[in-house]
């Protein structure tokens, strides 16, 4: 079987997601897997790990060759601006079409059922996507016969990482995070939940990993909390510094885009016991026995608090967990279901074909992908710049100073990633401009 990936790049975690599925599939089937680029790769680590394992790895010239050669064609999605350019024009080709998503497609980004109802099969990389609150009861049964969970964790190997050895004889009480250090993934109410915590345990440290991010740290500085925390930046080896954590504290926005979460598989794996939110993908991810899910920032300062207590019930909780993860999460399992997947798509009689029709223009794009609340508010936005007065101006300040973290991103797909990708675009244009003259 001749397997195409699209995607817009290989960096971060939809590299190694890609990376992994193509290499050992080749490796354990003898499936061919060739990887196409629709744009100029920034890091290359990914691709050179993928040539050395003879999978080719090109950007796209705009032919058609590559498409002639698969048998299955899977477009990687998580809302790039240069993707939604590639879906308005999809090359016509008689391969089967797999759309594998790489966002939990219920929160910005969402993903709409006319997006996933024009692949033959849709890959989600969490359960929590068959949940997607926008489709109707019909869609999402339609889209649960057509779908199946294949995880963005590349070739995880969890038993070969290492193991904490816990050691409670002195020092500081370490929970620990690994990420994303900004609010569009961090819960708004971070530092509510940290100071809960610091009430009750004296020797707590925060350890906090992951490239800094000015407005976290501004708001732990505010609260008088900052001697509680250590910000380390960005590091190579994310689970060998886990080894230092006692537990792994995921306070993530009840919002936020995550799916597969590999640096939480990571501690689990390692053996750290999770204290995170009742939400989103974390809920499928946690179990009982390795770790708690809570809903205030009191139930999570008492959490720490029996952890902090009960070193022994730490440790046995880090065994439970490192345990659940090398069952649960197998990569060889992963590549099998991929493969089922492709291989389904490829034997339907009934290929979908044709461009995917979110909309003309980068504006309708992205609108295409927001829930009706964030829908919403962006047409309010439009409609005020569109009387072309200052008060028009003024209520659509007032309306982007209200939308959540993730649309002011630089990246992420936000509505400053699209209008940085479409110049042209007008309306991107110009509620850019305001939202960084806000």
């Amino acid at each position: 079987m001749n397997v195409l990936h699209i995607t817009v790049h290989l960096g971060g975690g939809v590299g190694k997601a890609i990376a992994g599925i193509a290499v050992q599939g080749r490796q354990d089937s003898g499936d061919l897997h060739r990887i196409l680029l629709l744009d100029a790769p920034e890091k290359d680590g990914w691709v050179r790990y993928c040539l050395e394992n003879q999978v080719p790895v090109a950007q796209w010239d705009g032919g058609p060759e590559p498409f002639s050669w698969a048998d299955v064609v899977v477009v990687s999605w998580w809302n790039h601006p240069v993707m939604a350019r590639f879906l308005a024009h999809f090359p016509p080709s008689p391969a089967a079409r797999v759309l594998w998503c790489h966002a939990n497609g219920i929160y910005y980004p969402m993903l709409p059922f006319r997006l996933a109802d024009a692949f033959d099969r849709v890959l989600f990389t969490t359960p929590y996507s068959f949940q997607n609150p926008a489709w109707s009861e019909a869609e999402r049964q339609a889209v649960r016969g057509a779908a199946s969970v294949v995880y963005g964790m590349g070739q995880f190997r969890p038993a070969d990482l290492p193991h904490k050895q816990y050691d409670r004889s002195g020092g500081p009480f370490v929970v620990g995070y690994v990420g994303t250090l900004n609010f569009g993934k961090i819960h708004p109410e971070f530092v509510s939940y940290c100071r809960a915590a610091c009430e009750r345990i004296p020797e707590l440290r925060f350890v906090l990993v992951g490239d800094r991010d000015p407005g976290l740290e501004q708001a732990v500085r505010e609260s008088g909390l900052l001697r509680y925390f250590v910000f380390t930046g960005f590091v190579q080896d994310a689970p060998a510094r886990m080894l230092d954590f006692d537990v792994f504290g995921y306070l993530l926005n009840p919002a936020h885009y995550g799916t597969t979460e590999n640096v939480l598989l990571e501690a689990m794996a390692c053996g750290l016991p999770v204290v995170a939110l009742r939400q989103n993908v974390e809920q499928f991810m946690v179990p009982p026995e390795g770790g708690f899910l809570v809903d205030s920032p009191r139930e999570y300062a008492e959490r720490l608090s029996y952890l902090w207590r009960h070193p022994e019930v730490c440790a046995e909780m880090g065994r439970a967990a490192s345990a659940h993860v090398i069952s649960t999460y197998d990569a060889a399992r992963n590549v099998a279901e991929f493969r089922r997947a492709c291989r389904s798509a490829a034997g339907s009689t009934a290929r979908k074909k044709g461009p995917v029709a979110l909309g003309r223009t980068p504006w309708e794009w992205f609108l295409a992908c927001l829930n009706e609340t964030g829908r919403a508010r962006f047409q309010a936005v439009e409609q005020a710049l569109s009387s072309g007065t200052p008060a028009g101006r003024e209520q659509a300040a007032a309306l982007l100073r209200g939308c959540p973290p993730i649309f002011r991103e630089r990246r992420k797909s936000s509505l400053l990633h699209f209008a940085d990708t479409y110049p042209e675009d007008a309306i991107l244009k110009s509620i850019a401009q305001i939202m960084r003259q806000e």
